[in-house]
């Protein structure tokens, strides 16, 4: 007779993500258990700071909501904590959670964004996406700095594929807001 024991699953708490040192990693809770990635290198935060800057500067300026980098952690509908690269948050859902609340935010942002890094793998971005869509998210771009192309995400199976000739769009989320992909990608040119 064997005897099946099922070890309880830990269940993290807050003040236990952010009392994580900062030690080079960016952490996440999946599935119960404390995910961790290196940061990345200069190219994904390029492209991060100047997408994260116009968003930022379009959704204040238009009082569409908020805009926020990697440092944020969003609470899945599954419980796992989530920290997309950048994240929107439309004026509607922040009703009630204040700026200077010390939380994390309660279910997943409307458009995440997501920038590859070498080391991602299809099936963990499909697992990111499937979180996203689950708790509420809207729109997901993925950047793909080698093929300097961005895949447009409604749902886990309804994308699209823009190149370097395209523009990002708003859409519904953050209205006239239009930027150019290929400047996502240029080399910088300092003279």
């Amino acid at each position: 007779m064997s005897v099946a024991v099922e070890t309880a699953r830990k269940v993290w708490t807050e003040a236990e993500l952010e009392g994580l040192p900062e030690d080079g990693f960016i952490h996440e809770v999946v599935k119960g258990e404390l995910r961790m990635s290196p940061k990345n290198n200069y190219t994904h935060g390029d492209i991060c700071a100047q997408l994260l800057i116009a968003l930022g500067t379009h959704a204040k300026a238009h009082k569409l909501g908020a805009v926020w980098d990697s440092s944020t952690g969003f609470w899945m509908r599954n419980r796992n904590c989530r920290a997309p690269d950048i994240s929107f948050v439309c004026k509607a859902r922040l009703k009630g959670f204040r700026r200077s609340a010390r939380q994390f935010f309660p279910g997943a942002p409307d458009l995440a964004v997501e920038i590859l890094s070498p080391n991602n793998t299809r099936a963990e971005m499909d697992e990111r996406l499937g979180d996203f869509f689950a708790s509420g998210t809207q729109v997901a771009w993925i950047i793909n700095p080698e093929s300097e192309s961005v895949e447009i995400c409604y749902s886990l199976t309804q994308r699209k594929l823009l190149g370097s000739g395209a523009f990002l769009e708003g859409e519904h989320l953050l209205p006239g807001f239009q930027y150019a992909i290929a400047d996502l990608f240029k080399e910088w040119v300092w003279d």
